[in-house]
């Protein structure tokens, strides 16, 4: 465990150092000023405070608002009886713990054990939670955003392109034979090829760009700062992706049949303001402009396989 020991004395650093080799324990000196550039700099995981008499309860508060790259700080109080009915006051202003002086080895170990086990315990409820978040966004099947996780980043993308006057492009990639695929092959390889497709179409779009499964075999790209004439060179490319290699189940291969819609979005056409009623119209306007990239999809169908159709009023 690496600690921050602030406010320290000769003492309290020799018996602190005396653990290190015995509990793995790496400390860092610090004061109050450098703290949070050292925890910055040095990602520990806790942090030991020695208490001085008058020092004030926002100082707890102050040291767990600090963020470490590896979560937040375990702070630990040393302090005298003289201070205890302060360092009672300091764990309700945020501190986990203390300890008295004069204190025994074994004490301090003990209290490093707890330290350790609670901050192990945090990192683990942290992992749990950024998987949970994961989840609740991802479509299993594709490892891209599901339908709700995308239209929410949509929204919030069309509300920046507003205020920056761009203009932005949805692209709905709809699979045409996705029944006979199923048929051949069976849901599970059917699941295994949407999730290859979504991952040729990842390669075809950039970065910052937004990918979703929208439907049960349909994708929806959202392409911020584009123009329709640059999204149905990107539409080219993902189709050249597609067919470029044979998806390959065993001795057989699928081939895809796809079908492509674009509409473009003027930022004109969302209402500035952050109030329910503007709220409501655009998500009318969202919901519109998605709705044109599935009937310019439909047109693309009716052409052919592999067939991109770019919505006009």
């Amino acid at each position: 465990m690496k600690a921050v020991l602030v406010n320290h004395t000769k003492t309290i650093m020799k018996a602190i150092e005396e653990l290190g080799p015995a509990f793995k324990l790496d400390v860092i000196t610090a004061d109050l000023d450098s703290l949070e550039k050292t925890v910055n700099e040095e990602s520990p995981e806790a942090v030991i405070l020695n208490w001085a008499e008058g020092m004030a309860l926002e100082t707890c508060s102050s040291i767990k608002k600090i963020k470490s790259k590896k979560g937040n700080l375990y702070l630990i109080l040393i302090g005298t009886k003289d201070t205890l009915h302060e360092l009672k006051d300091g764990i309700e202003a945020g501190a986990d713990d203390f300890i008295l002086i004069p204190f025994t080895r074994e004490e301090v170990i003990a209290r490093m054990m707890i330290a350790q086990r609670n901050i192990n315990l945090n990192v683990s409820l942290i992992k749990t939670k950024k998987k949970l978040i994961k989840h609740g966004k991802e479509d299993p099947a594709t490892s891209t955003l599901n339908r709700r996780a995308l239209i929410d980043e949509i929204s919030n993308e069309i509300g920046r392109a507003s205020r920056k006057n761009e203009f932005t492009c949805a692209i709905m990639i709809n699979l045409h034979n996705h029944e006979e695929i199923q048929k051949d092959f069976g849901l599970n390889i059917y699941n295994s090829l949407l999730g290859e497709l979504a991952a040729r179409l990842k390669k075809s779009i950039r970065p910052y760009d937004k990918i979703g499964r929208f439907e049960f075999a349909r994708f929806l790209i959202f392409l911020p700062h584009t123009k329709s004439d640059d999204a149905q060179k990107v539409s080219e490319r993902i189709i050249k992706n597609i067919k470029q290699k044979k998806f390959r189940y065993k001795d057989r291969y699928v081939e895809p049949c796809l079908s492509i819609g674009i509409s473009e979005l003027d930022p004109a056409d969302v209402i500035k303001g952050g109030d329910s009623e503007t709220t409501m119209i655009n998500e009318l306007i969202l919901e519109s402009f998605i709705r044109r990239s599935e009937f310019a999809t439909s047109n693309a169908c009716e052409k052919g396989v592999d067939t991109i159709e770019v919505y006009t009023f």
